[in-house]
């Protein structure tokens, strides 16, 4: 009897190459790191074989990381820098959309994986989706913000903003994180799909309570992106100087100002800690040494930071995030509904309550061992992609 052919699967990830290489400082984001953690642990079954395309600004190729190959695509082509520099004309920028369409056609065609995968709202879904077409090849995109679902266009602008809704009808299928985001998706483009929540690698031993209040305390981890909003969790910590607070902060290239004024801030606050450009495989010890954990962010989809927290017994306070309404339902934590003098009021209540957090602690711990594993949203992922490939291309 003939051995089934491995099902290749290829993960679109341009900001990516900084999990796979985490000494190599590249930034990267919540999308990234869910498509580091399922790609890695399929290529560990041998009935997959995976690749990953990232971007770098040097050293274009590829890279064997165990079974799965890291396929590195050089960033900052000419149409980007004409376009930034305001000098290209109108027809020279359709001809350099065409060009840049035919490359990643060839590209895609060359790694020949039976199904495409790429996270976030953007042009480029329709391009990959038609390109799928084209190839005979399946397309899954996965819906990782409520950004994504705002408006008909996703908050995609430009001239090709159409091609982000063209991607959403086009695509094979369609994965959401939350509940909240199926019903959105559902409404607006009247597609079904997937509900695969993020996982996390659930450690063999979980803490039943939060660590004690002498070590790292309240934590804060993120991009220093706008709607990520670090300057408020600066305000926390000015207003609970008792408190030591920790902040674990990514630089965002594109918005240098934010990290700037965090650092000129953070400089005068002596409970105030600053750590930068942690690489994840080290950010796992401020959360086990945590009694709290504050999202600050305007929207988010479903932020790891939630599972990170939850699988180390650390109860989520949060500015405004609150997916399918979890940390009241599972009563893991709280929501302050945009107001920031709940926010201050509820971080200064539950770091004085100890027996609080060691129940919320509690049911966090079992909370994410039960919708947060990563092998169940593997084996959610497994069974989407079986279904796909076994269907005829159509």
């Amino acid at each position: 009897m003939a051995v089934p052919l491995p099902a290749r699967i290829c993960f679109i990830s341009p900001l990516g190459y900084g999990l796979y290489n985490q000494t190599s400082r590249y930034p990267f984001g919540g999308a990234e790191v869910q498509f580091y953690l399922l790609s890695r642990e399929l290529s560990r079954d041998p009935a997959y074989e995976i690749s990953v395309l990232t971007t770098v600004t040097d050293a274009p190729g590829t890279e064997r990381h165990g079974r799965l190959t890291l396929i590195k695509r050089m960033a900052g082509g000419r149409l980007s820098k004409g376009r930034a520099a305001g000098w290209l004309s109108v027809p020279a920028r359709w001809t350099g959309y065409a060009a840049a369409f035919m490359e990643m056609y060839r590209l895609l065609k060359s790694i020949d994986a039976d199904l495409y995968m790429h996270a976030g709202a953007g042009v480029e879904v329709g391009a990959y989706a038609v390109i799928c077409r084209f190839l005979r090849r399946r397309f899954v995109y996965v819906v990782v913000s409520s950004a994504d679902l705002d408006d008909p266009h996703g908050n995609v602008g430009g001239p090709l903003k159409g091609l982000y809704p063209l991607g959403l009808r086009v695509a094979d299928a369609i994965i959401c994180q939350t509940k909240e985001h199926q019903a959105a998706l559902k409404a607006r483009y009247g597609r079904e799909s997937a509900l695969i929540r993020p996982g996390h690698e659930i450690p063999g031993h979980m803490p039943e309570v939060p660590a004690p209040g002498g070590m790292t305390g309240i934590l804060w981890v993120g991009r220093g992106h706008p709607l990520k909003q670090p300057g408020l969790f600066v305000d926390v910590a000015e207003r609970l100087p008792k408190e030591r607070c920790v902040m674990v902060i990514m630089q965002d290239p594109l918005h240098p100002g934010v990290m700037r004024n965090v650092r000129a801030r953070a400089a005068g606050l002596r409970n105030l800690t600053l750590h930068e450009d942690v690489p994840l495989n080290g950010v796992g010890r401020f959360f086990e040494e945590a009694k709290l954990f504050v999202n600050t962010s305007t929207y988010e989809g479903f932020p790891n930071t939630f599972v990170q927290a939850a699988m180390q017994a650390v109860p989520i306070l949060s500015w405004s995030v609150d997916p399918d309404g979890v940390l009241a339902r599972h009563g893991i934590g709280v929501c302050a509904g945009e107001s920031f003098e709940r926010l201050v009021a509820q971080a200064e209540q539950l770091c004085a309550e100890e027996p609080r957090r060691a129940d919320m602690g509690r049911r966090a711990c079992a909370y994410a061992r039960e919708y947060h594993d990563l092998q169940r949203s593997v084996g959610e992922l497994k069974s989407l992609v079986q279904s796909l490939t076994a269907k005829a291309p159509r």
